[in-house]
């Protein structure tokens, strides 16, 4: 049985099936007389306390994923069943919304019991405090608070996302869900790494990679405008993990400098240094390393999937999101395009503190790559931001596309920087956030 791994970077194309599923809206077999009810077959994956299922064994993504840490997995008597040859449990999981569960079924009593035991000991919830002491807050979001955390038995620090549940909408509960599942499944050095879960019954805490440099966009205000050097050093590696999550049919769909962290300051944010909390040497740019984070409105989706949520910070939302016409993978490049125009022009494409202003403009208007600084840069670096600022999604450059680019093909020529000038328009920026 394919029961548990550590890494999930590909999915073989053999394999064999794990279990039968049946709505929990029908926990026992149909009875004669009722509406017959079939058990439909899917495969699932378990990695640490995430399930991922897969409708066909050929699939290389899964159509959805169950974060079970803190439910409950009980065997089910199911006479009829076994006189099939199939052997059931229930994961019951409990929240302040309510309770679900799920019925699965598995060839045989042992491959049942062999699943019961692996899905306890992911389901076990160890205390928070046992392995991690908590110390000074260092953030805050909509619904949680961040805090370094340092490991008891080797004193690594870590950031601690700690959200109350009772505050959550079931919408946000999903939403986290998703997030979670997503970190689980990702594995990638320009993505911030998820460490651990733990839940009780009020708390969840979740804890991730620390990186000293804090946000992108902290890093880059007040600073000097890219030179092109520098604005290539910077987009390389996120193209590089947004091509990443898309192979894996994952869309982040809220990019921005605020949901990007830095191993190390910048020059002309407070100075100073560092590297990653593991360790790992630091990038060649200003910040370190940058690591894409925050998945909080991110999305798997299937091949060719349309989505019609509009969601996102405003400013970076691409036309066809806020045209609420269908998008798709392609939005994600929009906001890296947008990225880098700020840290080059020292303005957003479209800004105003009119948000209609601002909806109108990225829906109508054109960027405007007259300013002297775009002069200066090279013919293929101009392609290159230009293809990530195309309106028309069916041309904008893909997260593929934009790797194979002339631009990020060896050092290459690049255009002569102008007198450095102070970032402006970043700081009014923050206050357009969504």
């Amino acid at each position: 049985m394919w029961l548990f791994g550590r890494t999930l970077p590909s999915y073989p194309q053999s394999r064999s099936h794990l279990a039968y599923h049946r709505s929990s809206l029908a926990p026992t077999l149909p009875q004669a007389g009722r509406t017959a009810r079939t058990l439909r077959r899917r495969w699932y994956y378990l990695q640490q306390n995430v399930i991922y299922w897969f409708s066909n064994h050929t699939d290389r993504h899964p159509k959805g994923a169950l974060f079970i840490e803190g439910s409950h997995v009980v065997p089910v008597t199911d006479e009829a069943a076994e006189a099939k040859g199939y052997h059931c449990f229930r994961i019951d999981t409990s929240s302040e919304h309510g309770d679900r569960n799920r019925v699965l079924y598995a060839h045989g009593r042992a491959a049942r019991d062999s699943w019961l035991a692996v899905l306890r000991r992911a389901c076990r919830a160890v205390p928070f405090d046992e392995e991690y002491e908590l110390g000074a807050e260092i953030g805050f979001g909509r619904f949680s608070r961040v805090f370094i955390a340092r490991r008891r038995d080797d004193g690594t620090r870590f950031a601690v996302k700690v959200i109350h549940k009772a505050s959550l909408s079931e919408a946000e509960r999903e939403l986290l869900r998703t997030e979670i599942a997503i970190l689980r499944l990702v594995a990638h050095p320009h993505i911030v790494r998820l460490e651990a879960v733990f839940e009780d019954s009020h708390t969840m805490n979740i804890v991730m990679e620390y990186l000293e440099g804090g946000e992108l966009f902290n890093n880059i205000v007040g600073r000097a405008r890219f030179s092109e050097v520098e604005a290539r050093e910077l987009m390389k590696p996120l193209v590089e993990s947004v091509s990443y999550l898309h192979s894996l049919g994952i869309v982040h769909r809220d990019i921005k400098p605020e949901n990007m962290l830095c191993s190390r300051k910048g020059v002309g944010a407070d100075g100073g240094g560092g590297c990653a909390s593991d360790g790992s040497a630091s990038d060649g740019s200003p910040f370190g390393a940058v690591k894409i984070a925050d998945f909080g409105l991110s999305k798997l989706v299937h091949p060719g999937e349309v989505m019609t949520m509009a969601c996102g910070t405003l400013q970076y939302c691409a036309p066809e999101v806020l045209s609420r016409a269908g998008y798709g993978k392609e939005a994600d490049l929009w906001s890296l395009g947008v990225i880098m125009h700020l840290v080059v022009r020292g303005k957003l494409p479209f800004d105003d503190p009119d948000k209609d202003v601002v909806i109108s403009r990225t829906l109508q208007a054109s960027v405007d790559f007259a300013h002297p600084v775009w002069l200066t840069w090279s013919a293929a670096g101009l392609d290159f931001v230009r293809g990530l600022l195309e309106r028309d999604p069916a041309k904008r450059l893909t997260a593929r596309r934009a790797l194979q680019h002339p631009w990020f093909r060896g050092p290459g020529e690049v255009g002569s920087a102008l007198p450095a000038a102070a970032v402006p328009g970043v700081a009014a920026a923050a206050s357009a956030r969504e």
